[in-house]
């Protein structure tokens, strides 16, 4: 799959995608004192940042189904759209220019992820478990360096440091672009005829999509309750930030390793394996975090949970590509922003449960998450799975 130009301009668009999505809350910061900005409309544009970019990913997805042939010129141009924004916010003189700006750079984001997500998985449709959870594994690591990377940057010099992040998101904007021409010498056979894709869905594959859809919304708020909360958790343990600080850390890095591994165990053993298993065995290794005293048990449970319950997004992603009744891209923008958005809600949940019943027992019922979502993942294809991505095979061929 490493010999594909579009699997390596998706793979390495997406890092730069999401080096410059996690510089927003770094940017503002620096931003804030020169502007004048209140903490009330750092929120806000932080808020209305990531509604734009997940909502409208459906949207991007469904356009990028209307235009085969054409997704990685409208790759490249989306990351071109985010470094012309994001250029635009580091110069801003004013709350006023400002604003738009940061809100207009998502929409760049939200083109590329379902467009990427499908065109890792079709790029190498024998392996695309795998392939699919490569192009997630390098998201995560440019969530990872990008707050490091901009905080170097513009607290060095000033918010205009974030223009060599910029420049260099232009090279994975070139290597798309120039990806446009293996893409249209690809012809796109999909597994299914048009009549069965005409076929009305059976009582049978709507329960299987409704257990999906409900499986994607528990572990998607599973993992983000823990994103969100646990280093408030151990704040109020009496860690100091640099502690849990770096058991943030590890539960994202160990997030992006998981994803790895299970792409490459959903290609082997199915995606019900890869899905089950993890989610299982979670819930022990959560429940010893959470009730460990000791801090090396901790840092170890930490890596064991979020690897086994943060590597099931990328399965999930392929898994709705091959069950929803739409096409590709849309399929990946539906369930993208469905997972962005269900963790978003599930964390203001618990966050209002926790007022009422104590923060460490909200994490426990979280973990026990861990069960049903097992039991729902049930439903997923095993060893013997079907085409996971339509086959690609030269033109004339």
């Amino acid at each position: 799959m490493y010999k594909s130009k579009i699997f390596r301009g998706v793979v390495s668009g997406h890092f730069v995608v999401d080096v410059l999505n996690s510089t927003g809350a770094v940017l503002l910061a620096v931003l804030k004192d020169p502007l004048g900005l209140s903490y009330a409309q750092i929120g806000t544009a932080i808020t209305l940042y990531l509604l734009v970019g997940s909502l409208s990913q459906p949207v991007f997805g469904w356009l990028a189904d209307k235009l085969p042939g054409r997704t990685m010129l409208l790759a490249a141009g989306s990351v071109v759209w985010m470094v012309l924004f994001y250029s635009l916010v580091a110069f801003a003189p004013s709350w006023t220019w400002l604003l738009p700006a940061f809100l207009l750079a998502p929409l760049g984001s939200g083109l590329f992820h379902p467009i990427g997500a499908s065109a890792a998985a079709t790029s190498a449709p024998e392996r695309a478990a795998s392939a699919t959870s490569t192009f997630f594994f390098f998201g995560q690591i440019g969530l990872a360096f990008g707050p490091f990377l901009a905080g170097a940057l513009v607290g060095s010099f000033g918010a205009p440091g974030l223009l060599p992040l910029t420049a260099l998101a232009l090279i994975p904007a070139a290597m798309l672009f120039l990806a446009t021409g293996e893409e249209r010498s690809m012809v796109v056979r999909r597994m299914q005829s048009k009549a069965a894709q005409r076929q009305a869905l059976t009582a049978t594959a709507i329960t299987l999509i409704i257990a999906f859809v409900a499986l994607v919304a528990m572990r998607s708020s599973l993992q983000s309750i823990y994103q969100a909360y646990l280093p408030q958790l151990f704040q109020s343990r009496g860690w100091s930030p640099t502690l849990f600080g770096l058991m943030a850390g590890v539960f994202m890095g160990a997030g992006a390793v998981g994803q790895m591994l299970t792409g490459s165990f959903a290609d082997r053993y199915g995606l019900r394996a890869a899905a089950v298993l993890p989610l299982l065995l979670g819930v022990p290794a959560g429940l010893l975090l959470l009730l460990t005293p000791s801090i090396w048990g901790a840092f170890a449970a930490c890596a064991a949970f979020g690897l086994l319950v943060g590597g099931q997004h990328s399965v999930l992603v392929v898994h709705a590509q091959q069950l929803l009744p739409v096409k590709q891209g849309l399929a990946a923008g539906l369930i993208l922003g469905f997972t962005f958005a269900s963790g978003a809600i599930g964390t203001w949940f618990a966050g209002q449960l926790a007022d009422s019943v104590g923060l460490d027992q909200v994490m426990i019922w979280a973990t026990a998450l861990g069960l049903p979502c097992a039991l729902l993942a049930l439903t997923l294809p095993g060893r013997t799975r079907p085409a996971l991505a339509p086959a690609a095979v030269p033109a004339g061929d």
